[in-house]
This record gives C-alpha cells, sequence and structure tokens, in this order.
C-alpha cells in the first residue's frame, strides 16, 4: 500500500506545466492516499455555549469547507458527581446513567445533518472519583491515575450510545482514545503514562468494538514536543508504550510480559511544532518532520507492536497570532501563510490522511498577573475572539502555497476547500499594483486540489467557483501568496 501511493505521489509530481489531479474525495473507509479529511474542532462554541453559537458554528464550519469535526467527548463532562471524591452509585457501561450527554447529542446531530462527518476523541479530564489525586483538583492533581476499568466502562457507553442502535441517536464510527497522554496534564504520573495508557487502549478497543462493530479506532492523540518535566517526547512515548527499547526492539519483561498487537485504524498525533527548523536531536514532530512518526510506527510494526502501514491523522493543530497573544511572533498575515504551507507539508506525505484546525474562536485572555497566565490558551483561532475574522479564515478555506523553483518559475499549489467533485480556478498573478489573469481557467481534481507550474516569479492568488460557467459567482478569492523557498522535513 505504501509503495503504491509513493508511486502515484510520484506520478503527480512528474507532470509539468498543468494542472494535476490526483485522488478523488473521502468515504466513510477513510481519505485515499491523495485527499485528506478537513477536521476542525471548537469545544467551547459547540458544547459550552448554547444551541444557537453551536448552529451556527457548524454551519461556519460547512462554509468553510471542513468535511470532519472533532467532537472531545469530555470524561468529566457527561459523567455524574464529577467533582465528588466518592463514585457515585450508577452503572458505568450504561449509556443512559451518565447525565451531561445531551449538548453532545445535539452538536453530533446538527453535524451530521449538515453532511459532516464526527469524530469522537474519547477525553480528559476524567471523575475526580475515577483518579486518585488528592483534592481539590488542580493542575497538579487532575488526571492522576485514572481507572482504566472505569475508563473502559466510558468508553463502552459512548461507543454504544453513538452506535445508531441506541434510542434513535445518529452512528459515530470514528473514535481515538484520550488526550495527549504523553502531556503531564492529561496522565500522571508522568513515569508511569506509557504503561496507564497501554492499559487503557488495550481495555477500551475490545468495549468499542463490542458496542459497535463497524467503529473505526484511533490511539495515540500524542502532544508534538518533548519536554522534560511535562511531556514526553512522540518517539519515546511510542516505544515505552508500544513496550519496545530505544532501538525498537520489543521488550518482553515486567508489565510488557504479556503485551497484546494492538488493532488500531490508525494513529492520531497533534503536530505543532516549529515552522522552519527542527533541531534534529529533539524528540518532536511538527508537520515539517511528520515523517519521522512514519518510521516509528513501521518500526513498531516490524517488531510486531502494530499492523503495517498504519494510517497518521493530524486530529488537532494551529498555529497562534499576534495580536492577540503578544508572547508569539506570526501576525495575523503570517499566520495565515503558516497554516497554508503546513498544509501543503502535510499532503505531500501520502501516510498522513487529515488535516486539522483548532478553533474557531481564539481563546479568550485567562485572569492572571502575568503575560504566560494570560495568555495561556490558544489563540489558533481562524476569528478573533470577538468575532472578527483573521486572515486565516480565508486562507484556511482556499488555501495557496506558491514555491521558487531553482530552475526558474514557480510551483504553485492549492485547493478549493468548500464543495465536493471537481471545481474550477481562474489564477491570477500580480503585475505591477493589479492583478491579472493568468491563463484560462481551469478544474481541480475531485478532492479541490490543484497543482500547476508558471514560468514568472510573482505573486499569485485565484477566485474559486463551484462550475466553470462565465456566469457563475465565485465561492471566494484566496489570499496573495508570493513565492517562498522550497521546504521539507526529516
Amino acid at each position: 500500500m505504501r509503495k503504491t501511493a509513493l508511486a502515484g505521489l510520484l506520478a503527480c509530481l512528474a507532470v509539468v506545466g498543468a494542472m494535476v489531479g490526483c485522488g478523488s474525495g473521502n468515504d466513510d473507509e477513510g481519505p485515499t492516499a491523495r485527499s485528506q479529511w478537513s477536521i476542525i474542532e471548537d469545544h467551547t462554541a459547540l458544547i459550552r455555549s448554547g444551541p444557537e453559537k453551536r448552529d451556527a458554528t457548524l454551519r461556519e464550519f460547512k462554509e468553510l469547507g471542513a468535511d470532519t469535526v472533532r467532537l472531545a467527548v469530555k470524561w468529566n463532562e457527561v459523567a455524574p458527581a464529577p467533582r465528588s471524591a466518592r463514585r457515585p452509585s450508577f452503572d458505568g457501561a450504561d449509556p443512559g446513567a451518565y447525565p451531561g450527554f445531551e449538548p453532545f447529542d445535539a452538536a453530533i446531530r446538527g453535524a451530521q445533518d449538515l453532511g459532516l462527518r464526527v469524530l469522537i476523541d474519547l477525553a480528559p479530564d476524567a471523575p475526580r472519583w475515577a483518579t486518585k489525586g488528592a483534592p481539590p483538583i488542580s493542575a497538579a492533581t487532575v488526571n492522576d491515575d485514572p481507572d482504566v476499568a472505569e475508563f473502559a466502562d466510558f468508553a463502552g457507553a459512548v461507543a454504544k450510545r453513538y452506535s445508531g442502535d441506541y434510542k434513535g441517536l445518529p452512528e459515530v464510527d470514528w473514535l481515538s482514545i484520550w488526550n495527549e497522554p504523553n502531556h503531564w496534564l492529561f496522565l500522571k504520573p508522568a513515569r508511569r503514562s506509557p504503561d496507564i495508557y497501554r492499559e487503557m487502549v488495550a481495555r477500551a478497543v475490545p468495549r468499542i468494538r463490542d458496542a459497535n462493530g463497524g467503529a473505526h479506532v484511533l490511539a495515540g492523540e500524542t502532544a508534538a514536543i518533548g519536554n522534560p518535566g511535562t511531556v514526553i517526547g512522540p518517539r519515546e512515548f511510542v516505544q515505552r508504550w508500544l513496550c519496545l527499547d530505544n532501538r525498537f526492539q520489543p521488550i518482553r519483561t515486567g508489565s510488557c510480559s504479556n503485551f497484546k498487537p494492538l488493532e488500531l485504524d490508525g494513529y492520531a498525533h497533534h503536530p505543532y511544532g516549529p515552522a522552519q527548523r527542527v533541531p534534529k536531536k529533539k524528540d518532536l514532530v511538527s508537520l515539517l518532520v511528520i515523517r519521522r512518526l512514519g518510521r516509528y510506527l513501521d518500526a513498531a510494526a516490524r517488531a510486531g507492536r502494530l499492523s503495517p502501514g498504519l494510517p497518521i491523522y493530524s486530529t488537532e493543530f494551529g498555529l497562534q497570532s499576534n495580536p492577540p497573544d503578544p508572547t508569539v511572533g506570526n501576525s495575523p498575515r503570517r499566520q495565515a501563510a503558516l497554516l497554508n504551507e503546513k498544509e501543503e507539508q502535510g499532503y505531500r506525505y501520502p501516510l498522513l490522511r487529515s488535516h486539522a484546525q483548532y478553533l474557531l474562536y481564539d481563546d479568550p485572555p485567562r485572569p492572571g498577573t502575568t503575560q504566560k497566565e494570560i495568555w495561556s490558551g490558544f489563540q489558533t483561532g481562524l476569528r478573533f475572539t470577538d468575532g472578527t475574522k483573521k486572515p486565516a479564515w480565508d486562507a484556511y478555506r482556499l488555501p495557496l502555497v506558491v514555491h521558487r523553483e531553482a530552475g526558474g518559475g514557480v510551483l504553485i499549489w492549492g485547493r478549493v476547500r468548500p464543495g465536493s467533485g471537481v471545481r474550477y480556478v481562474q489564477l491570477e498573478r500580480r503585475d505591477g499594483g493589479a492583478f491579472t489573469a493568468d491563463g484560462a481557467r481551469f478544474a481541480t481534481d475531485d478532492a479541490g486540489y490543484f497543482e500547476l507550474r508558471r514560468p514568472q516569479e510573482a505573486a499569485y492568488r485565484f477566485q474559486a467557483y463551484a462550475d466553470d460557467a462565465k456566469a457563475a459567482k465565485p465561492i471566494g478569492t484566496s489570499r496573495t501568496a508570493a513565492p517562498t523557498p522550497p521546504t521539507g522535513g526529516t
């Protein structure tokens, strides 16, 4: 499968001077190697802000061209008495015994009514009674040694609730396990987090499949950057979770003595990180070096821990902007340009099956006395907190990257994200202070992607159309992209 996908990629890149069509649309069996899911997420807008904001947000997701909503079904948000140290009396395997599902039911119905796929993340925080954390609940105590049997009950209950056979609720057949288990905030104690996660996945997967035989299950959901004391790097975490030594050879002693190969449908990852350069010895997997993760998973497959060729899903990614966050270096325009560049880098790797955007709205400033405290949320939105669009809004909808080529001219890559099937593009080149049409209108591939070369080294933009009728109203206009050097990762 890997060789076939690579051959297809090379064939696509070999076409010079014309639009290149590679791949087709998405389906319930997962995206093709040349068509990525467009995953988007905003928990506050969908779950915590009421029906009007939820419905408007889902409509906007559709307008932006996203096709998949990542919905974090947070254990402590649906469970009874989540702040109590004493476990309440209830059947944790019964989806009807959890009082907090209603906003999730409504969000899933709304998403599916709009034709959006839903990916449920079985997410922290754990309820207080399912952990060993001492009161009060704080960053230092939350998610401390969660009870893996209780989590398995929760996972099975969610899968059953959204199996399509429970009280008329819709079916969701894509689920993922936990969030950033390699980050101390979400799973502790850190020294034992790979062992805890191993048991969580081993117990949850069969419960999910028992409840919904058609379910696709992802695991990992790893944070991208190792940081001593807070985050175990993705390479080290994969090794320890899958009972592998530092050469990816199986460990068969201690807690690893009874390891059983995992039956997963993909590995989920959050490829944040440096945009331009990655230290070779740093344990991190950003989009710039996403192939590292593929190599780790290949090595794990050779050791018999995973299935070979396991696809990778980017399920959370974003870039912050200044404003609003004065502690970061990206202007809103630079944020927009980098979002497009990172998406193209991910697209070039056939094993990566999705591109993620977190969030729609910036997190608001938080209480605190230092800049670090005030801006400790995520300012990765396509809109500012007050709803004003950033340049990233149009950049996400109609991504465009222009690369300067060594032999002269430029390579242009882009996508019309809204819509389905073949769409149409009118490329425009900046000449002085004005834009002029560059060639005739042309068709994208079935997933809205296009790629072409032009001899003029200039800034470009494009108009997008749903069809090629001369009177067709444009879907929109992309950002203006100036030529950049080719980029790549290891």
